[in-house]
C-alpha cells in the first residue's frame, strides 16, 4: 500500500501536531546516494519539532516556502536559521490518499530570509511544459539510509530520472493513480530511492530551479513496481504566485 510521505495539508491540526504523516515519518529519508557537498543546496529546508526532523523542504522566495522552517543546515545538529510559521495554503484541490493529487502547500515565513551562502532559494519553472520522461534530475534529504536504519547525520542526495507516466500507471505499477501533474522517478541504483520523510524536498533537474516536490512512495521505498512521485511543480507556477502576491511583505530578517 502506497504511503504519504509527508503530507502538505493542515496536518498540524491532527494529534501529532506535525505536517508530516505516518508513526514513522520522522524516521525515514534517502536509501543509498552520497553525501551533499557542505552547503551546496542552500535552498534545502527541514521541517522540525522538538528538534527532530520531520521532513524537508525548499526555499523558492525569500519570505515562503514549499514546507518547513529550518534553513541552512548541512548536519541536523547545526542551529541554522529556525523561523516560525506565520500563514500557511493548502492548494484548493488537494486531494487525500491513496493518490496524493495537487500535494502542494505554502507555507509563509514571520519575515523575509536574507540570501547567503547557506541560505538561498531556487526558482521556480519558467513555464508550464513539465520535465520529460527520461531526464536526470536529483533529491536530496536527511534521514535513513537503510529502511529501518537511523536518521543520516548529514544532508545526503540520489540522482533519479523521470519515468514514463504510461509505464507507471499501468496495473503493475500505479495503476491509473499517475495524474498529469505528477511525475514518476527512479533512482540509478535499484537498491536507492527517497522514501518516507523526503517528501517537501525539491526534485531539480536544470540549475537553480525547483521541478518538483517529492509527494509519495509505496511502504517500501525501494519497490521497482512502486517508484516515489513528485508534484511537478509547472502546473502550479500561477497559483504559487498569485498566493505570494497577497501576501504583505514582512521585515528583514
Amino acid at each position: 500500500m502506497e504511503a504519504p510521505l509527508c503530507l502538505l495539508l493542515l496536518l498540524v491540526l491532527v494529534a501529532s501536531g506535525t505536517l508530516c504523516a505516518g508513526d514513522d515519518t520522522a524516521e525515514t529519508l534517502i536509501i543509498g546516494g552520497k553525501e551533499a557537498v557542505p552547503h551546496s543546496r542552500p535552498y534545502m529546508v527541514s521541517l522540525q519539532k522538538a528538534g527532530a526532523h520531520l521532513c524537508g523542504g525548499v526555499l523558492v522566495h525569500p519570505r515562503t516556502q514549499l514546507l518547513r522552517l529550518v534553513l541552512g543546515l548541512h548536519t541536523l545538529r547545526e542551529p541554522g536559521l529556525a523561523l516560525r510559521l506565520s500563514a500557511a495554503v493548502l492548494h484548493p484541490k488537494y486531494k487525500q490518499p491513496p493518490y496524493l493529487e495537487h500535494d502542494l502547500a505554502l507555507l509563509k515565513l514571520e519575515r523575509k530570509v536574507r540570501h547567503s551562502r547557506t541560505i538561498r532559494p531556487l526558482a521556480l519553472p519558467p513555464g508550464r511544459q513539465k520535465v520529460a520522461a527520461g531526464v536526470q534530475c536529483s533529491v536530496a534529504g536527511w534521514g535513513l539510509t537503510q529502511q529501518d536504519g537511523q536518521l543520516a547525520r548529514v544532508l545526503r542526495e540520489l540522482d533519479v530520472h523521470v519515468l514514463d507516466a504510461r509505464m507507471c500507471n499501468n496495473s503493475r505499477f500505479w495503476h491509473g493513480g499517475i495524474t498529469p501533474d505528477m511525475l514518476c522517478l527512479e533512482a540509478m541504483s535499484r537498491n536507492w530511492a527517497p522514501c518516507k520523510g523526503d517528501s517537501g524536498g525539491p526534485l531539480v533537474c536544470s540549475k537553480g530551479k525547483v521541478a518538483g516536490i517529492l509527494s509519495f512512495a509505496s511502504q517500501d521505498c525501494t519497490d521497482i513496481f512502486k517508484p516515489p512521485v513528485a508534484t511537478a511543480l509547472a502546473p502550479y507556477v500561477s497559483w504559487i504566485k498569485k498566493t505570494i502576491s497577497r501576501w504583505p511583505v514582512p521585515s528583514q530578517a
